[in-house]
């Protein structure tokens, strides 16, 4: 539990700060409804709770705070985690989520898959080969210890305590349904909740309460993770695997449930990568696995961020009276019966240098899990070797996912809070919605018709 939900937590008086605006009912804040946005990446998530422990009091110092929570995978976790400590103080629940992320060990995630589990697992593998009616491998690691950790880490009644009393807006978590394939938002809100349609990518399900099988279908990876049966609400009960597989950064949940303001972690550079300096030869599988990976979690990051951007700079009508694209974006807007696009502050945390997170797992690894010090946790070297051997950003990459260790969680605590910190030197207001500023989007003729060009091709492709 994290304290009384029910009772106003008081002020941390350390240091001085505005009081928060609250609206009518004397529950939330007045001012913009501001959503934090989390992506998936397994151990990782460290990442996210230390950013927020630096941006989250810089909010309350401001008069505001996140009410809408939308996260993936090990983001889901830390989304339902953050809206269940909303009535405390932005240092307390800071506090209670690095508690929680360093007491967290790979045992309370995974069993090993060295053990007494690994026979059965071959001979599951040998069965789906060769097509044995009734024997199957839904995945290659066993998540079940992850059920029992998601009720000691979340206080599911303050989830709905806090909603209740309007100091959570909504919580969505996304999943990936195997029956038709696509992206599933499952939101536990105060007020309605998107009905989505045909143009949409994603589908909205209502939620009486969020439970651990919704964050344990949004967190189920493929291959490495069975799918999760998800049996509540009845019209939305399926098999679903990792939300990251077509949505891990839900920045459009965070839009559609009312966010005016949008707080985006990213475990790499939103901005465009760069080509590499030379061709890639005699790839091994960590090459190939971490290039899906990167598709998967981080490139889809960047794109809605682009995409935002854009938005922002071309589509909206501001003071300055509306450009040729804003005028047909919102003609185009409201025949469709929707209104127009509106301008979307973002604050926005990441590494500044690609690969960061790989460097800090492979630093890890080496000076805890080679030689006779592997020995700890023999998982990690089997699945080292198999990802290559040798020391490669690639194989950092995927160790990054499973290295569930009190080091690595330390060391990207403190690379989350120091990128939040460059953020808030870059940004001492906390909020930007310049395109041209952080995301590099080019303001000329050129590149607004090529934008709007995108743009166009984007919605057409939502309408089929």
């Amino acid at each position: 539990m994290h304290g009384t939900p029910d009772d106003p937590a008081p002020r941390n008086g350390h240091r001085t700060r505005a009081t928060p605006a609250w609206d009518a009912r004397g529950a939330g804040p007045a001012g913009p409804r501001i959503a934090v946005v989390l992506p998936g990446g397994g151990a990782r998530g460290a990442y996210e709770v230390g950013a927020l422990s630096v941006l989250t009091p810089a909010l309350e110092a401001r008069g505001e705070r996140i009410s809408v929570f939308c996260g993936t995978s090990v983001g889901a976790i830390n989304a339902v985690f953050y809206a269940s400590v909303a009535h405390l103080p932005p240092e307390k629940a800071a506090a209670l989520a690095l508690e929680t992320w360093r007491g967290m060990r790979k045992d309370d995630v995974i069993r090993p898959f060295l053990g007494p589990s690994l026979v059965p697992t071959i001979a599951r593998m040998i069965g789906e080969m060769l097509e044995v009616p009734g024997v199957r491998l839904s995945g290659l690691m066993d998540p079940s210890p992850l059920a029992r950790s998601l009720d000691r880490w979340i206080d599911w009644e303050a989830v709905r305590t806090n909603i209740r009393h309007g100091r959570v807006d909504a919580v969505c978590v996304i999943a990936t349904a195997l029956s038709g394939g696509g992206p599933v938002g499952f939101v536990q809100s105060g007020g309605p909740v998107p009905s989505g349609g045909p143009s949409d990518d994603l589908r909205y399900v209502a939620v009486d309460e969020l439970k651990p099988e919704h964050v344990r279908a949004s967190a189920a990876i493929p291959l490495l993770f069975p799918p999760v049966q998800v049996s509540s609400p009845p019209e939305a009960a399926d098999s679903y695997i990792d939300g990251g597989v077509r949505l891990n950064s839900p920045i459009a949940p965070a839009l559609a449930l009312g966010a005016e303001r949008v707080v985006v972690i990213g475990f790499e550079p939103f901005a465009a990568r760069s080509p590499m300096p030379e061709p890639l030869h005699a790839p091994r599988l960590a090459d190939v696995t971490a290039n899906i990976l990167d598709g998967l979690l981080v490139d889809q990051v960047a794109d809605d961020l682009h995409r935002l951007a854009a938005i922002n700079s071309f589509m909206v009508e501001d003071g300055g009276g509306p450009t040729a694209s804003a005028r047909a974006a919102r003609t185009e807007r409201l025949a469709r019966g929707k209104p127009a696009y509106r301008r979307i502050p973002y604050a926005l945390v990441a590494p500044a240098e690609r690969g960061r997170i790989a460097a800090i797992a492979e630093q890890v690894f080496g000076e805890r899990y080679t030689g006779l010090k592997g020995l700890r946790s023999p998982d990690l070297p089997v699945l080292s070797r198999i990802l290559g051997g040798g020391r490669s950003r690639a194989r950092g990459e995927l160790l990054s996912f499973l290295l569930f260790d009190e080091r690595f969680v330390e060391l990207l605590v403190e690379q989350g809070a120091a990128d939040a910190e460059r953020w808030l030197e870059r940004h001492p207001g906390v909020w930007c919605s310049d395109a041209a500023h952080d995301l590099h989007v080019d303001r000329s003729g050129e590149s607004v018709a090529r934008e709007q060009d995108t743009i166009d091709e984007w919605r057409a492709l939502r309408r089929r």
